[in-house]
């Protein structure tokens, strides 16, 4: 049976888990509240802190002096203001048939590819500034330092900034501390592209903490977002060299302490780093034409990009690479610092001898440690197979799952060249993918194979933005109150995703992930329904349950403060606009849907939940307190039902 498209799939596959689960927890919903007062503002920042957050992706040279905790500073301007939404009143959002709602929903539309979410003051500023001026605008933003906000918080709260490696009886609290901030940015950085593109970037180039080695590498954690986060609108080489010389990224993939052979000690090259940065950060398995399809050999089969001598060949560039603290390839070192700061050469334990890959790339014997990594990057970068590798992983991650070959094919090519004869020019690569035809119309002229599953994290982010969600104070254990915080550590339990949290380096799903049935007949890539089991379709439903009901301000009974172990506690919501429209339950829902669908609602779904709500519409004969609790019910059931429906959960 031929596939109409993937929301279609998407309506048969979760009809019967959304909409029977919204009629259970419209009947039972509950859930406790949250603080609703904003971040305070870091006035100033460590300089130390500032620059090893930026400078540390910047890495002209690896040897950092034991004595010193601050790598090569960074020209790239930062921002350490602790992120808050602003909670002033919403512009309001254009009705349909008015002038300005085209233009509205396509820029809602353009915020969910190019941030964490639309809110209504971001649509407004999308609309009058234009999309091209829009991203000009985001470029030129400072950079929001997740590293900097942690040392500042976790001095805030009586933690040691840089404790020893080895310290694991904090290392929870340190965690929580970092997912605060992840999320709090998240939301609430005004660099949203650039977030949001390293958020991308951190499910390509993937390390996590799930893994026991990164487990209380917090520092670390934070500053690898930071490193993404800087090469995001930079060159793509340079973030594959930062990543190669992250201790993280040494550390998850074994690249740290990798030693040349030596055959009387039966030592070997580690193949791990080697493997996966060609298989996943570069040029991916099987060769590809400019606009991402697989060539082909005679016989008709996929022709590999590279075989186990290259891996071999590879692994023996990447020896003699240790932790920048030590001084002896054989120590251990003991300095939180080594987290942050680049892996510096042994060059006694690096293989110094010829290496030739792909058969006929030869890098010269005798150089370097440094320079047979930057020999060794310059053939993977220079490899035509890059452009429409990264090209198009980039393109499902912000737009949409299957995009066409000509699509892959135009950001591909300015991947190769930016105009100016630049390759992996990240603005240039972000921009054409945005502004493509295909991501602005796409929806419209390949309704049968265009759009995304929302990932659950990019869904929540979602709907904490567009009703700025609010964290809660924290309660420490010497009794001191924190300011709020975006508590959600635990959403791996609640919606099998959480930042950093992969079980593996090949993300949380693949980006050539076919789910069984029709999509995998009409041979169409879903990778985001990798994670979605039928009992996640629930667990999901259940926490949008718990987001929406019962977590916004006009309710004294929410908890106030929460105890600092809790690892996952929902936002409230600011429902204000929501309560006013819900006298008339059409301009609720007009409102919902440019706000959270761009306006994308078909008419059956739209028809189904006005009936609803005009059927439970405020009953004027009740008292000022039962209209209140009827009036926030009509909004609360609207919000869920949209959010919670087959039609939102592809982004179209």
């Amino acid at each position: 049976m031929m596939i109409k498209n993937m929301r279609h799939y998407l309506q048969s596959y979760l009809f019967r888990f959304s909409w029977c689960g919204a009629a259970v927890f419209l009947v039972a919903c509950g859930g406790s509240g949250g603080g609703g007062s904003t971040n305070p503002v870091v006035t100033s920042t460590p300089a130390s802190v500032a620059a090893s957050s930026v400078g540390v992706s910047s890495v002209a040279s690896s040897k950092v002096a034991q004595s010193s905790s601050t790598p090569t500073s960074s020209s790239t301007p930062f921002s350490a203001k602790v992120p808050a939404p602003d909670l002033s009143a919403d512009p309001a959002l254009p009705i349909k048939g008015s002038p300005n709602y085209a233009s509205a929903t396509e820029a809602a539309r353009f915020l969910m590819q190019a941030t964490f979410g639309p809110t209504a003051k971001e649509i407004e500023r999308v609309r009058s500034l234009g999309k091209n001026a829009w991203i000009e605008e985001q470029f030129a933003l400072p950079q929001t330092l997740h590293l900097a906000l942690l040392d500042k918080r976790f001095e805030q709260i009586g933690l040691v900034v840089e404790p020893a490696q080895d310290d694991s009886d904090e290392g929870y609290q340190r965690d929580l501390q970092r997912s605060d901030i992840w999320w709090e940015v998240a939301l609430w950085s005004d660099d949203q592209l650039r977030q949001r593109i390293a958020y991308s970037l951190s499910q390509i180039l993937v390390i996590s903490n799930v893994s026991d080695v990164l487990y209380n590498d917090t520092r670390g954690i934070a500053n690898y977002q930071d490193i993404l986060a800087r090469h995001a609108f930079g060159n793509y080489r340079d973030l594959l060299k930062a990543v190669t010389l992250n201790p993280m990224m040494g550390e998850y993939l074994s690249m740290v302490r990798n030693e040349k052979a030596d055959a009387n000690r039966n030592i070997r090259p580690d193949e791990n780093y080697a493997r996966e940065i060609m298989q996943l950060f570069s040029i991916g398995l099987v060769q590809l034409n400019l606009d991402g399809t697989v060539k082909l050999d005679a016989q008709n089969n996929p022709i590999p990009t590279y075989d186990q001598t290259t891996v071999k060949e590879l692994a023996r560039v990447f020896t003699g690479w240790n932790m920048a603290t030590i001084n002896n390839w054989w120590e251990w070192t003991e300095s939180g610092a080594s987290e942050i700061l680049p892996m510096k050469s042994f060059a006694n334990y690096h293989d110094s001898g010829a290496k030739v890959l792909f058969g006929d790339k030869t890098i010269a014997a005798n150089k370097t440690p440094e320079q047979d990594i930057d020999a060794a990057l310059d053939i993977l970068f220079a490899h035509e197979n890059l452009a429409p590798f990264i090209s198009k992983q980039l393109i499902q991650r912000l737009v949409t799952s299957n995009p066409s070959p000509a699509y892959v094919s135009r950001v591909a090519n300015v991947f190769n060249n930016n105009g100016t004869g630049v390759k992996g020019d990240m603005k240039a690569v972000i921009k054409t993918i945005l502004l493509d035809d295909e991501a602005q119309n796409g929806y419209k002229n390949s309704p049968q194979t265009f759009g995304k599953l929302r990932e659950p994290i990019l869904k929540t982010a979602h709907l904490w933005r567009a009703f700025k969600g609010t964290g809660t104070p924290t309660k420490l254990e010497n009794g001191t109150v924190t300011p709020p915080r975006i508590r959600f550590l635990g959403s791996s339990r609640t919606l099998g995703q959480r930042p950093f949290g992969s079980f593996s380096v090949f993300n949380f799903y693949r980006p050539d992930y076919q789910h069984p049935g029709e999509l995998k007949d009409a041979n169409m890539n879903s990778p985001e329904f990798q994670i979605l089991t039928e009992s996640m379709i629930m667990a999901k439903a259940s926490g949008l349950s718990s987001a929406i009901f019962w977590r916004d301000t006009p309710h004294d009974w929410l908890e106030p403060v929460i105890d600092a172990s809790w690892d996952i506690f929902w936002p409230r919501l600011h429902l204000d606009r929501e309560r006013e429209l819900a006298a008339n339950p059409a301009d609720l829902l007009d409102h919902l849907n440019v706000l959270i669908m761009a306006g994308q609602m078909s008419q059956p779904m739209y028809d189904l939940i006005l009936n609803h709500l005009i059927n439970h519409k405020i009953d004027p004969t009740w008292d000022a307190s039962g209209q209140m609790w009827q009036r926030d019910m009509l909004v609360y059931e609207a919000l869920f039902l949209v959010m919670a429906s087959p039609e939102y959960a592809v982004q179209r």
